[in-house]
């Protein structure tokens, strides 16, 4: 789960967004200052109330609105919540850093910043987030199902924002972003994904201690490409079958990407127990270069990370129609390939193209050829195979 409080730094270095609509009124925007709005840029005077009222005033206007924090200073922000519908487009301009807060009675807000219900936004600037994460992390279950910036959606949505959780959205772009966390740092994925359509992720950097990103149920038509993920736990789909009635996860694309020194490369995973029918369908990983990565590709459709899970329960969820092309670099253990399926309902069109992942060991040593390991995969393999293929 994403934590709202990741302590991740968000460089928002999103320079140039351009949102276009037949149905947005061309013109002179209006520009509105939030410090016009009672904003203080001191660190500590909480602006949650004049962000707000920039806000509303920008909802009211019919044509194209522009909120804009301005540079110089820090804005420290609790809690906020910027919902539509409005009646324009509206971009949110942050050229100074935002503070989350750190004491304790805020550890228990499920949100920091939140945007829901508005077409037609967009969110850019040159900035950093501060989500205040170090100051949570000590207390026993903090971070679960808190959020860091959260999206809730509008019909036909178009958004084009630097945030790290969505649920329930459409037509989402995120470019040239980054986040930062320690690679310990509890339940912090870079950006975490569910019930959501046409979500592309560019030109990236996440250096996390979970999940760069994590694609969960519902997700449809995600497509990451030139990005950087390390440290952290790879490119994650899943995990499916713990809930009765998820939607499927399709239409999944990653490629041209870096991933370093994380312990999982590309990874789906499934419930052992209590699993529930769903699929997961339509993945391609290509052009993915790995570098020093525990895991670099693996299904894992017997997870139970908390132990206690009935051995003899298989999971429901189908995995089929998976390309895995042009794949290479380095396995910091020998199992490089690790495909393990459920035999209740075996991958299915599972295809391995150009592989090439050698094993470093952790310990020294020259590079070896690392092996594979499958079981109830049904698929094929062709072009160059390191380690030897099991399909």
């Amino acid at each position: 789960m994403m934590a709202w409080r990741s302590g991740f730094l968000v460089f928002c270095m999103l320079m140039f967004f351009l949102v276009s609509t037949s149905s947005v009124v061309l013109g002179k925007p209006a520009v509105l200052n939030v410090k016009d709005y009672g904003a203080v840029a001191d660190g500590k005077t909480d602006n949650s109330r004049a962000f707000l009222e920039a806000w509303e005033a920008a909802c009211e206007q019919q044509g194209t609105s522009v909120i804009t924090v301005p540079r110089g200073g820090k804005y420290y922000v609790r809690q906020v919540a910027f919902t539509g519908p409005c009646k324009g487009s509206i971009t949110f301009l942050i050229q100074a850093d935002l503070y989350a807060p750190t004491d304790k009675s805020s550890h228990t807000l499920t949100y920091w910043i939140k945007f829901g219900y508005v077409d037609y936004l967009t969110i850019a600037g040159l900035a950093n987030l501060y989500g205040g994460g170090p100051s949570a992390w000590p207390y026993k279950g903090c971070g679960q199902g808190q959020e860091c910036l959260q999206v809730v959606p509008h019909d036909q949505s178009m958004l084009k924002i630097s945030t790290s959780a969505y649920s329930n959205v459409q037509d989402v772009t995120l470019s040239d972003i980054r986040t930062t966390a320690p690679h310990d740092s509890p339940n912090t994925d870079g950006v975490h994904i569910a019930v959501s359509e046409r979500v592309k992720i560019l030109d990236s950097t996440f250096n996390t201690g979970d999940d760069c990103v994590a694609i969960f149920s519902g997700s449809k038509d995600v497509n990451i490409s030139r990005s950087i993920c390390g440290p952290g736990h790879g490119f994650s789909i899943g995990s499916m079958g713990k809930f009765p009635d998820e939607d499927p996860i399709t239409k999944i694309n990653i490629r041209n990407c870096t991933i370093s020194h994380t312990d999982n490369g590309f990874r789906i995973k499934t419930w052992a127990v209590s699993s529930y029918p769903t699929f997961a369908s339509d993945i391609t990983v290509q052009d993915v270069m790995m570098d020093n990565v525990r895991n670099p590709i693996i299904i894992d459709q017997h997870y139970c990370p908390r132990g206690g899970c009935d051995p003899t329960v298989e999971s429901q969820v189908q995995i089929k129609n998976l390309q895995i092309k042009r794949i290479w670099g380095t396995s910091t253990t020998e199992t490089a390939v690790n495909l393990q399926c459920s035999s209740q309902k075996p991958c299915q069109g599972v295809e391995l193209e150009d592989i090439l992942l050698l094993f470093r060991n952790p310990e020294g040593g020259e590079l070896q050829p690392a092996v594979s390991s499958c079981a109830y995969v049904v698929g094929s393999s062709r072009g160059k195979q390191v380690p030897k293929p099991c399909i």
